[in-house]
């Protein structure tokens, strides 16, 4: 009998190496969580996910006090916000303080980029963890690095006019949002409109614009296809918008231990959030189909001419950056670099010197 409470003993010390327990030494904490947009809208589903997440992961010795929907930080707020402690951590958006940080929407000036969303994700990932400007940026208004890194779809139209061809589009005034595809529009003969998505709907419907460009989940979460019902999948460009940032003091109070399980949370969640995305358009995709949207493709004939009449945006932006003292050729060439590699081919040369 005591050498098998000896053996039972012997296997026990053993498991505790096999499978080891974590503990963390840190007193419990609560931090200021935040997202300008309400808890269940598509645009807070990183931050949603993150939270879900870290709960499960801390055992209860991080806990979190919620602000959702704009009741704490506006969109234009996030930046200051974040920086200055108003929260700890907070859904971050770049595309709100482009005149701060304006390196971490490279992206969005690489026309025809490859729409695959897990390629995107893993390459801007892999720029902020090797181009050091990128994280300095942040920091430079004291955020720390990003946790998330997650795309939203491809930009592509949908119109109130039929549209096939490249040649349907000229002369349509078009809804476009950011600035930079003002001239992508032009290009081809066609009339932008700049204008923030949640005004696609009303100036559809006055007839103020015919068309819209913007991602097929923001096309669909602001109602465009109950009065437009042409859709044509152009994938202009597939853009990593959506972030989660934490005060960069915040940051610097956690332990070794914290901060390692923060990392490991942010990429666990967006690996959750890239499937959830993939639910959810496949959600858009069926509600498009009962509205009766037509859905068209422009093809690879039209997408390579209407390249060819483009800016070259990748270098125009890599001089903009340049002048202001950043590694703009460095973020350009590197992109275009990782994009390569994952087999991508663009429909031109973009970043010519």
């Amino acid at each position: 009998m005591k050498k098998h409470f000896m053996i039972f003993g012997i296997l026990c010390c053993l498991s505790l190496f096999v499978f080891p327990i974590h503990h963390s030494s840190a007193a419990p904490m609560t931090l200021r969580i935040a997202s300008p947009y309400h808890k269940d809208s598509l645009l807070a589903a990183t931050t949603k996910i993150f939270l879900e997440e870290m709960q499960k992961q801390s055992g209860g010795q991080i806990t979190f006090t919620e602000f959702w929907g704009g009741t704490l930080v506006k969109p234009l707020e996030v930046l200051d916000a974040v920086g200055k402690g108003v929260v700890d951590l907070c859904t971050g958006l770049w595309i709100y303080a482009p005149g701060k940080v304006p390196l971490g929407t490279f992206e969005y000036n690489f026309i025809f980029n490859d729409p695959n969303r897990r390629t995107q994700s893993k390459i801007k990932r892999e720029m902020y963890e090797t181009i050091p400007a990128l994280k300095e940026e942040l920091a430079k208004y004291n955020i720390a690095p990003p946790f998330i890194f997650g795309p939203l779809s491809a930009y592509d139209i949908i119109s109130r006019v039929p549209v096939k061809t490249l040649d349907d589009l000229k002369g349509k005034r078009i809804g476009a949002t950011p600035t930079q595809y003002a001239p992508i529009a032009k290009a081809i003969g066609m009339a932008p409109v700049l204008s923030p998505a949640p005004d696609f709907y009303e100036r559809l419907e006055r007839g103020v614009i015919d068309m819209a460009f913007c991602g097929k989940e923001v096309l669909h979460m602001v109602k465009l296809h109950e009065i437009a019902k042409h859709f044509l999948s152009v994938e202009l460009n597939t853009p990593t918008t959506m972030s989660l940032w934490m005060n960069l003091d915040t940051w610097k109070k956690l332990t070794p231990e914290q901060r390692d399980l923060f990392l490991k949370v942010g990429k666990r969640s967006e690996e959750v959030y890239l499937d959830w995305f993939d639910q959810h358009l496949k959600k858009v995709d069926e509600d498009f189909k009962n509205k009766g949207v037509m859905i068209n493709t422009l093809s690879e004939k039209d997408k390579k001419q209407w390249a060819a009449v483009m800016p070259d945006l990748p270098a125009e932006w890599a001089k903009e950056m340049e002048a202001k003292g950043l590694p703009g050729w460095k973020i350009t060439d590197t992109y275009l670099e990782l994009s390569e590699k994952a087999g991508w081919k663009f429909p031109r040369r973009w970043g010519q010197r």
